[in-house]
């Protein structure tokens, strides 16, 4: 008798949720991009004999595969019957390539933000240049970016990574070398604001710097990078008399090795705004090998955790947590990179760091999509890789805090931040678009009983 119910049991089942048979996967648009390297991102494959709910699971994450790739503006699956084969499917992919080659004008301002540079006053302290990228070169995803840039502080770089050396393509490696001149240099913090020394004649700090970064790719959301960089600064007196560790026992020249490993295992739906996934990266940095004399001696680790849902209809949440901990509070001070720097901040204290090696934030984000994404097409452009446009709007509320310790504060000084729990909570408006652009509007106030209006150009989380 069980076994009578059990088999209809899997009957129903099967009724439910019937087997499909991939027949063929057919690939239009990709005018460059070479096959093998979409394939490679695909969960599925001809031949494959699956449950329909689960083909359409692998679609939507292969499709997300593909887009994070950033190399297609838009790719539409598309699924018909083949009548050859019982239960038989064809996939069409359908892509629009992006252009891959940008000779991208460089203009940057001398600060940590554009709300820092705006309120200096001086807009004499930018530099310029272009940055020359080359993206999907060969249709392989080769990526070649040669940077020139001149004026205030410049920099010239050359970076080129191969995301494929081996047939499995499991194996990558980028490399990169660079130099710089600086005119203008943050040489120390005081009560919780960065303080900048400006030459008149020449550029107080220059480096040089080179790395390779194999990296290794385990499935489709799992990737292992490991750096070994090589950089070589030098300080002039005037820095190192403003602030001593700048300098060392052979003078103002650093020369140090640094080793690293970064995992990132990344399921979100977008790598540039996402929606729903999650997100978790984990980096062991060592700064100073023993291999030259007075070498800085710094270790740390840090995880970034992500996670993204929707709530409701057009409700979406968004939370992160981003932790640092290290072996030393008190490092040389061009290595003192703490609260305030990159995207490890608390919004509404732009204007504000802390040099802090051991820190935690906690950012959330509530949002409201105004403008779902959507397709646009400009009459007047016929090319699809400009004409064909996608739009969304976004108004969310957000509140972060965050706490650090071990914060040397320098003699003569003081900070409001440095040791506490601090926060920021305010609203915006994010507006997204095509090539991966974002542009966030925001006011908040502050638990310094600060308010101001911020302006961004990458996603909140």
């Amino acid at each position: 008798m069980l076994s009578i119910l059990v088999l209809f049991s899997l009957a129903g089942s099967a009724q439910q949720d019937p087997c499909v048979v991939l027949t063929r996967i057919n690939l239009e648009g990709n005018n460059v991009t070479k096959p093998s390297v979409i394939y490679r991102e695909l969960l599925v494959k001809v031949g494959d004999t699956i449950s329909e709910s689960r083909f359409n699971e692998l679609l939507k994450e292969s499709r997300e595969n593909i887009l994070n790739m950033s190399v297609f503006n838009f790719v539409d699956f598309v699924v018909e019957e083949d009548s050859d084969v019982a239960n038989g499917k064809v996939l069409t992919i359908k892509f629009v390539e992006r252009w891959y080659v940008w000779p991208i004008p460089y203009l940057r301002y001398a600060d940590r933000n554009l709300m820092s540079w705006f309120k200096g006053g001086d807009i004499s302290r930018l530099s310029y240049g272009f940055d020359l990228e080359c993206n999907n070169l060969w249709g392989l995803l080769h990526k070649l970016n040669l940077t020139m840039i001149f004026g205030y502080n410049q920099k010239y770089a050359l970076t080129y990574d191969i995301p494929y050396l081996t047939d499995k393509q499991r194996l990558g490696l980028e490399a990169s070398v660079g130099y710089t001149r600086d005119k203008e240099v943050a040489y120390a913090t005081s009560d919780d604001k960065v303080l900048y020394y400006k030459a008149y004649e020449g550029c107080p700090h220059e480096a040089f710097f080179a790395y390779v970064k194999p990296y290794f790719r385990f499935g489709c959301r799992n990737k292992l990078f490991i750096t070994a960089q090589y950089d070589d600064r030098l300080f002039s007196d005037t820095l190192v008399s403003l602030n001593p560790s700048l300098g060392c026992d052979d003078g103002n020249r650093f020369r140090y090795l640094t080793l690293s490993a970064v995992f990132k295992n990344d399921f979100r739906d977008d790598h540039n705004y996402p929606l729903d996934g999650h997100y978790l990266e984990l980096e062991a940095t060592k700064i100073g090998m023993g291999v030259f004399n007075n070498e800085p001696d710094v270790f740390y680790g840090k995880l970034t955790a992500d996670w993204y849902t929707l709530v409701y209809n057009r409700f979406y949440w968004a939370s992160n947590i981003t932790a640092k901990l290290s072996s030393n509070s008190d490092p040389p001070y061009f290595l003192l990179k703490g609260l305030g720097y990159g995207n490890d901040y608390v919004r509404t204290l732009d204007l504000y760091v802390v040099d802090a090696m051991n820190f935690v934030v906690f950012k959330n984000n509530l949002k409201f999509a105004i403008l779902r994404p959507v397709t646009k097409n400009i009459p007047f452009i016929k090319n699809e890789r400009f004409g064909k446009i996608h739009l969304a709007l976004y108004a969310n509320l957000f509140f972060d805090f965050a706490r650090t310790w071990n914060v040397d504060v320098p003699g003569g000084t003081t900070s409001r931040l440095a040791n506490e729990w601090i926060y920021g909570t305010g609203v915006g408006i994010d507006f997204v678009t095509y090539y991966d652009k974002v542009l966030r509007l925001e006011y908040g106030f502050n638990g310094l009983g600060e308010s101001g209006f911020f302006i961004h150009l990458v996603a909140p989380i």
